[in-house]
C-alpha cells in the first residue's frame, strides 16, 4: 500500500507545467523563482512522491493522511481546500 502525504506548497505553470517549491504559496523562494509574466499559474502541493495535487486534490490526500492539525477560513469549499495553514 502506497502512503501519499503532502510536503510542500507548489505553483505549476499552465503553459509550461513548470512546478516551483516553497514553504508557502508566494513565499519569498517561489516568488522569486517564478516569473509568471504570460504564464499564469495554479496553486497547489506537492506530495512525498513527487506528484502535484491542486489544493483541492491535496485536501483529499491530507485529510486521509491525517495530516490536517487546525481548520481556516476557506479550507471547506469546494469540498476542501488545502491551506499550508492546516498543516502547520
Amino acid at each position: 500500500m502506497t502512503i501519499h502525504r503532502i510536503v510542500c506548497a507548489a505553483n505549476r505553470k499552465r503553459f509550461t507545467g513548470e512546478v516551483v517549491l516553497g514553504i508557502r504559496h508566494w513565499d519569498a523562494f517561489m516568488t522569486n523563482a517564478l516569473d509568471t509574466e504570460g504564464d499564469p499559474v495554479d496553486q497547489g502541493f506537492i506530495d512525498n512522491h513527487g506528484n502535484f495535487h491542486t489544493r483541492e486534490g491535496a485536501w483529499l490526500i491530507a485529510v486521509s493522511a491525517n495530516q490536517i492539525i487546525r481548520r481556516v477560513g476557506g479550507d471547506d469549499k469546494n469540498g476542501g481546500t488545502l491551506y499550508s495553514e492546516n498543516l502547520y
